[in-house]
C-alpha cells in the first residue's frame, strides 16, 4: 500500500469577523430613550377634533408638557418626528419647551404702585 504524501496546499487561517455594533432601532435616539425610560408620554394624533390640530406630536413628562408640535403643511410624519427629536433633548436637558398648540404665553403685566 502506497502512502499518500502531504498535500502542498496550505490552509489559510480564517479571520474572525468582528460583529458590527448594533444599529439604533430608530433614527430618533432621544425619542427612543425617553420612551424606554418610562418617565413620560409621547402622543401623536389630533386634539379635540380641531381641524388645525389634526396632526400633532406631544411629549410630556409627569409634570410638564415638554414639546407640542403641529405638523406643517406638506410635512410628512418622518419630518414631524425629526422636529420632535430635535426639540426633545433641549426640553429635557435645559427646560426649553416648545408649544405650537397653545402659542406663546405672555408674561403678566407688572402693576405699578
Amino acid at each position: 500500500m502506497a502512502s499518500r504524501g502531504k498535500s502542498s496546499k496550505r490552509t489559510r487561517a480564517r479571520r474572525v469577523k468582528r460583529p458590527s455594533p448594533p444599529l439604533p432601532s430608530t433614527p430618533w435616539p432621544t425619542i427612543e430613550a425617553f420612551f424606554e425610560s418610562g418617565e413620560g408620554d409621547i402622543s401623536l394624533g389630533s386634539i379635540d377634533h380641531d381641524p388645525g390640530l389634526h396632526h400633532t406630536a406631544v411629549a410630556c413628562d409627569g409634570h410638564n408638557m415638554l414639546v407640542a408640535l403641529v405638523r406643517n403643511p406638506g410635512e410628512n410624519l418622518h419630518q414631524l418626528l425629526d422636529r420632535l427629536e430635535a426639540a426633545l433633548g433641549p426640553a429635557i436637558d435645559d427646560q426649553i419647551f416648545i408649544d405650537e398648540i397653545n402659542g406663546p404665553s405672555t408674561p403678566p403685566k407688572s402693576r405699578r404702585p
